[in-house]
């Protein structure tokens, strides 16, 4: 008899599984005809976006219930709002593994406010603050970033290290563009 493999939400599955789920959805979400990824940024679990959702997480072996699979249905909806548009064949997902979010979130101009709003809402609050703020993200021209940070923010609303890691980049990059503009002005 086989070991059941874990949920990629589970404790045991949590670093490697999230991460490398996370990246393949976005991939798989980038070669969706628009219709499809139409209907996810809409809402995954509405009844349009129904069908895509379902074969995304088939596809990835994803077995969520209740909560999980409300934290997944948001996953899903970011990722398909910050994939660019379109039937190109070689669309880039949303993932650039080299691009923290909070970096992401300083450049494109979320203020303090905003970020610290997000940092401390749980639950649906928390889902729907970070559609919201890759609507507004998405609302320019593309943005890409490491995805998997997105996801276990999500997912692991409970760990102050997400919003941690978060905030730490996003302060990184404020100091920085002040310490440069401080150099120019000179």
């Amino acid at each position: 008899m086989t070991e059941p493999v874990p949920s990629p939400t589970t404790p045991e599955g949590r670093s490697a599984d999230v991460g490398s789920t996370v990246v393949r959805v976005a991939a798989q979400i980038a070669r969706l005809e628009p219709g499809p990824a139409a209907a996810l940024r809409r809402g995954p679990l509405e009844s349009e976006g129904s069908a895509a959702f379902w074969q995304l997480m088939a596809d990835h072996g994803i077995e969520g219930r209740g909560v999980e699979l409300a934290r997944w249905g948001a996953i899903v909806q970011a990722v398909a709002i910050l994939t660019p548009r379109g039937r190109e064949e070689d669309k880039p997902s949303a993932h650039d593994a080299g691009k923290p979010m909070g970096e992401v979130l300083h450049e494109e101009k979320i203020s303090d406010l905003r970020l610290a709003r997000l940092l401390s809402a749980r639950g649906a609050m928390r889902r729907d603050l970070t559609v919201r703020t890759c609507r507004r993200l998405a609302a320019g021209a593309p943005v890409r970033f490491d995805l998997r940070t997105l996801a276990k923010f999500i997912l692991w609303e409970n760990d102050p290290s997400q919003s941690r890691w978060i905030a730490r980049h996003y302060y990184r990059t404020a100091a920085k563009a002040k310490a440069t503009q401080g150099e120019t002005s000179k």
